[in-house]
């Protein structure tokens, strides 16, 4: 392992010492010696002090002899060549708790490893959950970042990016919640965060060779902690995946993950499905579908990515179909690769979005089976297929046309009148003269509550398909509101 003399120095620290050390000095020391060689300290006698010298810049030491400095100065470099061997064995166990007891050896101060979601990997044991900060706490009882904690930093680095890759240091006003400075290093795979490594200066303050170090093991870190990030979305251990297919999951992450993504909970969310469609039967499906979820991963962003087969999942509080950057993504995909989209309709909040997966399922299959020349299907095209083959009266519901929901929504939450009138209109075919008679109310307000549904639908009522999915969706929240009056 190479070294650098701020890493020997700090190795040092408990001498009588002079350091003259450049801010940059490089790692690329390989041993001791007693004269001058490339790459190497060149360790002599210079009155009543030893010196020590790496390409320019030197460690004086007080009342030490060359034989002494030799040795302890070689010392360091065999020392950290068994240090580095113990950590890459520890890695590639995957012991990261390990790595944190090791790394404690040469830090001597509070250190973190996080995955991509910001759980808990490890922690330094040596300091207690109420030895250091109110965040130390949560950590050490909860296992995750908390909302507080990670909203101080923004408030605190308005200009940082702690989701950039590589190390950045830290500084904040003392308080309960953050209390330590520190230096942390954003693990990243394929251009997607998988981790985080921290270092806390509870002891000491940290100095170049603490950033070059943690620069080291971050660089051992990345493929062990890469591979857990891709494993997590090949076998969809994560918290949306978990809600998409109504499966239990862990609030807690899911309040963290949201606010990760910078979403909220009542949004509005949207599910794409990629599939990869073989032409002649041939090749390997499940690495073609592998292929193109790593280009989705390193080209979409604020979107999360799954594989569910034959599928890669895109779910995102963005308009997939609408957003620019997302057609033209899509367009770029398909232009180079064999590959269909499916939409779903948007849901209103997080926990509604189990009844998309099913949506745009059914999409990609009847948009096949009957347009198989497209590239692009919509489950509002097929949305009156879906609620008339459908088993459940729920997912007819959450099927149903959504400006016709949020009409009925409305109503229901202030006695808004517009979701009455659009069925009355609908009931008596589009006749204002009529729907205003059985409204009893003059026809301007009809005209005027007709021309504010139109803006909310934004599909005009003289297309037939979407007239017939409003009158069906209609019928289907009544249908609903009327049984759960009865129940």
């Amino acid at each position: 392992m190479k070294l650098s003399m701020w890493m020997i120095a700090n190795r040092l620290s408990s001498l009588d010492m002079v350091l003259d050390i450049k801010n940059n000095a490089p790692v690329v020391l390989k041993s001791a010696r007693r004269v001058y060689a490339t790459n190497c300290v060149h360790v002599y006698r210079e009155g009543e002090d030893l010196v020590c010298s790496g390409e320019g810049d030197t460690i004086r030491v007080h009342n030490m002899d060359v034989t002494q400095g030799v040795e302890i100065i070689q010392s360091v470099f065999d020392y950290f060549q068994d240090w580095a061997d113990q950590l890459i064995q520890l890695i590639r166990r995957r012991d990261y708790q390990g790595v944190i007891d090791l790394a404690w050896q040469v830090f001597q101060n509070p250190m973190m490893i996080l995955d991509g979601n910001s759980r808990v990997l490890a922690i330094t044991r040596q300091y207690p959950a109420d030895s250091l900060d109110e965040e130390w706490a949560y950590l050490c009882q909860y296992g995750y970042t908390s909302l507080n904690a990670m909203q101080q930093m923004r408030n605190n680095h308005t200009a940082a990016d702690f989701w950039q890759h590589g190390t950045q240091s830290f500084r904040f006003s003392r308080n309960k919640t953050l209390a330590y400075n520190g230096i942390s290093y954003c693990l990243y795979c394929n251009d997607a965060v998988c981790g985080r490594i921290t270092v806390l200066e509870k002891e000491r303050a940290t100095n170049p060779g603490d950033w070059q170090l943690l620069e080291y093991i971050a660089a051992m870190l990345e493929p062990s902690l890469g591979q857990i990030y891709y494993e997590s979305f090949l076998n969809n251990t994560n918290v949306f995946y978990n809600i998409l297919f109504g499966n239990a999951y862990d609030e807690k992450l899911l309040e963290t993950q949201l606010e990760y993504q910078g979403w909220n909970a009542d949004d509005c969310y949207y599910l794409a499905l990629a599939e990869i469609v073989s032409q002649d039967g041939r090749g390997d499906p499940d690495r073609s579908l592998d292929l193109v979820m790593q280009v989705i991963l390193q080209q979409v962003k604020n979107c999360i990515v799954m594989k569910k087969q034959p599928y890669i999942l895109m779910f995102s509080n963005r308009n997939l179909r609408k957003d620019p950057a997302m057609q033209e993504f899509f367009r770029y995909l398909e232009a180079r690769n064999p590959v269909k989209v499916s939409f779903s309709l948007p849901c209103k909040g997080i926990e509604q979005a189990g009844y998309l997966y099913a949506q745009a399922a059914y999409a990609a299959a009847t948009g096949k089976m009957f347009h198989p020349q497209d590239n692009y299907y919509d489950f509002f095209d097929y949305a009156i297929d879906y609620i008339v083959e459908s088993d459940s009266l729920i997912k007819s519901v959450h099927a149903c046309m959504p400006a016709v929901i949020q009409l009925w929504e409305q109503s229901q939450v202030n006695g808004d009148e517009l979701f009455h009138t659009l069925k009355i209109f609908l009931d008596n075919e589009r006749s204002v003269s009529r729907a205003s008679t059985a409204l009893f109310t003059h026809r301007n307000t009809v005209l005027y509550r007709i021309r504010k549904i139109q803006e909310i639908l934004e599909h005009s009522l003289d297309d037939a398909y979407a007239r017939k999915y409003c009158q069906l969706s209609v019928d289907i929240l009544e249908l609903y509101q009327q049984k759960h009056r009865l129940l």
